[in-house]
């Protein structure tokens, strides 16, 4: 067995463009039958919860609020207790690129499993998730244990754990080249995985055909009417929504990030958690139930032409998509296991449905079918707020069967990014490929071997840290985003550690006043301005920093490096050559 796990590897290594297109169609049966356990297991699930809500001695609709925390405490449990497994909580998507970039593609064997019952309990009891999340992470972790059973390379983990995501979003959206563009084109904010294209394509279609034939073909939104090409007034009204959706998508990243942010922070038991965040989502629940789970069936209910033409409506439907960020960041930033993919559609689909109704009342008639509007928010909102203009664009035509908006939604979404490049809902994300940890040793070494670290540093003052410093005075003053070397006498010791400063004010704030400057340094080479770009990256390598300082002749600090100005120059280098 060891023999062909070698021999496998190495094919696929030195000339396996075919075994890679058989084994990415592997990966996508295995993950389209994931898939499917997930429809039927989170169906089976959410009918059990809802049980002793229907029929006509049901109990009343208002005490189902409880079960969002209820199903945070057992998610909760399961993650942080039972298997002990934190990177299942929060978004999978967002972990999934992480894992990308900064873990050679490695994926523990036990977050698929793990990931896929907390989903489904997050999903079941009403929490404000979506499902692309836990299918693009459940399916990037099946591709990494197949990886790592043939013990492939890095580069191949990365490629072949793109084409898990890929099935599993082409299959649970029914949408396989959406699937495949996403998993290519989330992790950048500028820029496309290319070479993982390929096996995405096939991945998908194969997940695609297995769920199709198990669980059916209609439509994830069904109920869409056949729409005309979009005329010139409607592309203009397409653009102005797209602008419209701008500072929701702020306010959605926001709302996340701060959610996020202050449940890592609080003194509390992490278990406890995604509890606390079902509670804040029960209060949400008992004004607008509507935000419960994906969302999907509440679009299917707009798009049947229940347009507002009132203003009363339209405010509804804005507190409705106010509402559905909040209950996400609470769901979803606290550790509930889901993604923020599905919400930040339904929170489109609203705003399309807002607007809309206000083209009616300003100018009634003008739109034919405002409708449209729906889609278009959808893919618009998804587009600028995940930074993936093609793929949310084709996914929201995959999902509703509906083609002829293209041009609008086009439009829409690249306004939408027009206005939104600073921020996005997947913190992992990096600019481009050459921002990307995974991608360093692609580089032409022959290009940065002749460039000096002097060519590229920009000069500057750098202030030196004295090692027997408190670090409570030493932090009244300190920029978290700069590099200060530390020195005992004349002796350089290294670099002030950001990350180690960073946890211990964290976990412990107190902690920091016992601390020393020498107790959060960490033990780096400094460089000299006559290093080649090819060593200092293999420096960067070696020590988790995001700068080094660097010295001239005579052994002053004369400025700092960081890996993102490599890239940068390997990039204006390789531009002009």
């Amino acid at each position: 067995m060891k023999e062909f796990q070698k021999h496998f590897a190495k094919l696929l290594a030195i000339n396996g463009y075919l075994p890679k297109i058989l084994l990415a169609a592997f990966i996508g049966f295995v993950t389209g039958l994931v898939a499917v356990a997930f429809h039927y297991g989170l169906e089976f699930c959410s009918r059990a919860v809802r049980e002793p809500w229907s029929g006509e001695n049901g109990l009343p609709w208002w005490s189902f609020a409880a079960m969002p925390s209820l199903g945070g405490f057992l998610v909760g449990l399961i993650i942080f207790k039972l298997a002990q497994a934190p990177e299942t909580a929060g978004q999978g998507t967002d972990n999934m690129i992480r894992s990308f970039h900064h873990q050679g593609g490695k994926i523990r064997a036990r977050v698929a499993p793990v990931k896929f019952i907390t989903s489904i309990v997050t999903l079941s009891t009403g929490g404000s998730a979506g499902y692309e999340g836990p299918v693009s992470q459940i399916g990037s972790g099946v591709a990494s244990t197949i990886c790592s059973f043939f013990k492939m390379p890095q580069s191949l983990r990365g490629q072949f754990m793109l084409a898990g995501t890929a099935a599993g979003l082409g299959a649970i959206f029914k949408a396989p080249l959406a699937g495949a563009l996403t998993s290519v084109e989330v992790l950048y904010r500028e820029d496309f995985e290319s070479n993982a294209f390929a096996t995405s394509i096939v991945s998908s279609v194969v997940a695609f055909t297995v769920y199709i034939a198990l669980v059916g073909t209609a439509p994830v939104i069904a109920g869409v009417p056949a729409f005309p090409l979009t005329n010139a007034a409607e592309l203009l009204a397409c653009a102005l929504l797209g602008i419209l959706c701008f500072p929701f998508s702020y306010l959605y990243v926001r709302c996340y990030s701060e959610s996020e942010t202050r449940f890592s922070r609080w003194k509390i038991p992490d278990w406890l958690k995604p509890a606390v965040g079902g509670l804040l989502v029960s209060l949400i629940v008992l004004a607008y139930p509507e935000v419960m789970g994906g969302g999907f069936e509440y679009i299917g209910e707009i798009m049947k032409g229940v347009v507002p033409h009132t203003l009363w409506g339209v405010l509804l439907l804005l507190a409705i998509a106010v509402a559905k960020i909040v209950a996400t960041a609470f769901t979803v930033g606290s550790g509930g296991s889901g993604g923020v993919f599905g919400p930040s559609l339904f929170i489109g689909g609203v705003l399309g449905a807002m607007f809309a109704g206000l083209c009616e009342m300003i100018v009634p008639g003008a739109m034919r079918y405002p409708e449209m509007f729906i889609l278009v928010g959808m893919a618009s909102f998804f587009a600028g707020a995940a930074k993936t203009p093609i793929a949310g664009v084709v996914m929201v035509c995959e999902m509703t069967g509906s083609y002829t908006l293209l041009p609008g939604l086009m439009i829409a979404a690249v306004m939408h990014i027009a206005f939104s490049r600073p921020w996005s809902i997947y913190k992992s994300q990096v600019q481009n490929k050459f921002a990307s940890p995974a991608h360093r040793n692609d580089m032409d070494v022959d290009v940065l071997s002749v460039t000096t670290v002097g060519d590229v540093i920009e000069p500057c003052e750098i202030k030196t840290l004295r090692g027997d410093e408190p670090l409570a005075e030493v932090l009244k003053f300190v920029n978290l985003n700069y590099v200060y070397p530390v020195y005992d006498g004349d002796s350089y010791m290294g670099l002030l550690d950001m990350a180690v400063v960073k946890s211990a004010y964290i976990s412990s704030p107190d902690l920091i006043r016992h601390l020393l400057v020498s107790d959060c340094t960490v033990k780096v080479p400094m460089l000299s301005v006559l290093t080649d770009l090819h060593t200092a990256s293999k420096v960067f390598m070696r020590f988790p920093v995001e700068q080094l300082c660097v010295k001239n002749d005579r052994g002053d600090v004369v400025g700092s490096l960081s890996h993102g100005a490599i890239f940068r120059a390997y990039d204006s280098i390789v531009r002009q050559s």
